[in-house]
């Protein structure tokens, strides 16, 4: 009975060292958009609180240009983009969203058109450092500053 009992235990062990790892077999794809979903969230959900505490159309329009900025400057979308472009190009949306908005509660639709220009203004100037961010080999981003890369 011992030997049967040992030779049970033996066998198990031998087939389980031997077993394939299913979960080694499989690649997974990466998600080409990931974290989308939680910006366009931030956004609309920005817009809805900007109309419902704001005036309407104004508030909504500030609330959105904010959830835009907010969105744009998120660690998750630092990672996801390489090419810092995209989010300055937002940001620069956003600023102008919000000073459209502003200048809209102010002064009406000359107001709005004011402000939309300030806005954008004011954010491209901003935004305008002059760093590039790129992709390094093993996922990081970086910019280069005195010839050194800077890691992000």
């Amino acid at each position: 009975m011992k030997r049967l009992f040992a030779a049970i235990i033996t066998f198990t062990f031998l087939f389980s060292a031997f077993a394939i790892d299913g979960a080694a077999q499989t690649r997974r794809k990466k998600k080409g958009t990931k974290g989308l979903a939680t910006n366009i969230a931030i956004v609309a959900g920005s817009t809805a609180a900007g109309a419902l505490i704001g005036r309407g159309r104004n508030g909504a329009m500030i609330g959105a240009g904010a959830g835009l900025l907010y969105a744009s400057s998120r660690k998750g979308t630092k990672r996801r983009y390489a090419n810092s472009t995209t989010r300055r190009v937002a940001k620069i949306a956003g600023g102008s969203l919000v000073g459209a908005g502003t200048g809209a509660a102010i002064g009406g639709k000359t107001g709005m058109l004011i402000g939309a220009g300030a806005g954008l203004g004011a954010t491209y100037l901003y935004t305008r450092n002059g760093k590039k961010y790129y992709r390094a080999s093993n996922g990081r981003t970086y910019y280069n500053k005195n010839g050194r890369r800077v890691y992000l």
